[in-house]
This record gives structure tokens, sequence and C-alpha cells, in this order.
């Protein structure tokens, strides 16, 4: 999957896929030798969801608004358009990226919002971010980075259920125990597993602080109330389940390449092999994480 091609890709109902599934892939490759006809039907799961938008926005060495800073969030906040782009471009020009990433960061600890792609997607923009090599490609970036956090944050997206009445949160997460709550309860196309992995997979990025409250933040989204069906899969589990990377391979594969729902199935896919490969996570829960990719398999 082309990095350039993901970079120019837009988001049809709320936030850009592309990037977060451009990641996945490119872990998916380097652990599994398919072919490239399947790796192009797969690829095919994002490009029938997200289209191209080939047109640039944003140039090198040109703001076309001198955005005043102390207005940068009434513009972002308001999603100005097109103004919110040269807003981004000059923020990204005076500040590190990772004092901006943080900025979001901080809201995304206050704030829970149903399926947690204020969290899994900003660390996917992070993670492109560090594989970036030209201005146009950083340009691309910006405009979808600015796409995203105005869609999402600035109280754009407060989307949130309340959990069961029985429920008792934690003080200090436990990640053994958070990854039994998302398997017991994985929410729709398995988000809560994908948030996780995606938490995990940043530690070391985050304070003991930040890693703590996202943590928590996911293990009540695990106890949400939610009417749709689709919001809470039941998921069937088979404990006599052959349990080797052959065998969550061939899941995979039938997820992938057997079925054409979504491209969830390729951020799943790749968050299950991740925590699969975790020396920590027990026996049990590396079954029902083939349980996940089997059910989603059939749906």
């Amino acid at each position: 999957m082309d990095l350039n091609c993901s970079l120019k890709r837009i988001a049809t109902i709320h936030q850009q896929h592309s990037l977060k599934c451009y990641l996945a892939i490119k872990s998916l490759k380097s652990q599994y030798s398919w072919s490239t006809s399947d790796w192009s039907q797969i690829e095919l799961l994002v490009s029938t969801e997200e289209p191209l938008f080939d047109t640039a926005i944003l140039k090198a060495n040109e703001i076309t608004y001198d955005t005043v800073p102390r207005r940068r969030h009434w513009v972002l906040s308001h999603a100005v358009y097109p103004h919110a782009y040269f807003a981004m471009q000059q923020w990204f020009e005076n500040a590190e990226p990772d004092e901006i990433f943080d900025f979001y960061l901080t809201q995304c600890l206050d704030n829970k919002q149903y399926l947690s792609h204020n969290v899994s997607i900003l660390f996917s923009f992070r993670s492109v971010w560090t594989l970036l090599k030209s201005e146009e490609q950083k340009l691309r970036f910006i405009e979808r980075f600015c796409e995203f956090v105005t869609s999402t944050f600035y109280g754009n997206n407060s989307l949130s259920y309340k959990p069961h009445e029985n429920y008792i949160g934690a003080t200090e997460a436990n990640e053994a125990i958070i990854l039994k709550d998302c398997l017991s309860n994985p929410g729709f196309w398995g988000h809560n597993i994908i948030a996780f992995a995606s938490i995990i997979k940043s530690k070391p990025h985050l304070s003991l602080q930040k890693l703590n409250a996202l943590l928590l933040n996911l293990q009540e989204q695990c106890f949400w109330i939610f009417e749709d069906e689709s919001d809470r899969p039941m998921i069937l589990s088979n404990p006599t389940r052959e349990l080797s990377d052959c065998a969550l391979e061939l899941s995979c594969r039938r997820l992938l390449l057997g079925t054409s729902s979504n491209l969830h199935q390729i951020t799943l896919a790749e968050s299950i092999v991740f925590l699969f490969k975790q020396n920590w996570v027990e026996k049990s829960e590396k079954i029902k994480l083939i349980d996940v990719i089997e059910h989603f398999a059939k749906s």
C-alpha cells in the first residue's frame, strides 16, 4: 500500500482510516509472505471506502492566510475551512510536531469517545509523521490531520454511552484485566481491541499517568450499554481451538481475503496479531483473540 496514495485518501463518513490501514498492512506484510494479488485484494478494502482526493490545498513555503496564534483554536474548533488548513500548516511550522500531537492527546485523557478513534487514529498519525520524507508528503499529512482533529476534537465528536450500573471503575490500570474486558466486550468490529493494541504500542511515548488514564477510559468503554447489536457482538468461544502462529495466520486470511465488509478488517487483524505475539498475554486470551477473528470473518 503506497504511502503517498494513503495521504491523499479522504474520509467519507467521519475520520480518515487510510493511514491507520497503511501502518496495519505494513506490519502484516512484515510477518506474512502472501502473494501480491492477496495484498491487492486487501488494499481494495481501503480504496473502495476512502476515495482519492488528488488536489493539493497547501503549498510549500506558502501560507495563504496568516493566522493570529490566539485565534488558531477558534478557527480549528469551528472548522472554518479552508482557513483551518492554513492555521494547521502555520502551527506545524512554528511548533514541534510532538507538541501538537500532545495537545490532542491531552484531550483524549478527559474524553471517552465511541469507537476510540480519537486515540487510535491520533496514534496512527503520530507514527506516520516519522515516515514522511518529502515536503509534499508533509503537506498532504497536515491536510488530513487537520480534517481529523476538526471532526474529532473540540467537542465535535462527543458521542458516548453510560456504563452498566454495576460497573466500578478502577484507579490503577491492569493491562491483563483490561485485555480480558476488551475480549469480552470487543465492540463494533473489535474497536475496543484495536484501541487497546494502539495504546500498548504507544507505551514508549506515554508517561505512566497518561497510559493509566487512556487504559482506564477504555476499560469503562468495555462496559458501555449499547442498543445496537453490532456494538455488542456475541463471540463464541472455542477452548479446544488450535493455538499456533499457523492457526492465527489462517484465521487472518479468512478475515482479510474471505470477506469484504469494511476496512476495519485490516486494523482488527493487525491488532490481534500484535497482541497474540505479546509474551504476557495468556494462552486463554490468545485463543479468544482467534475467536474474535473467526467471528468477524463470518460477518
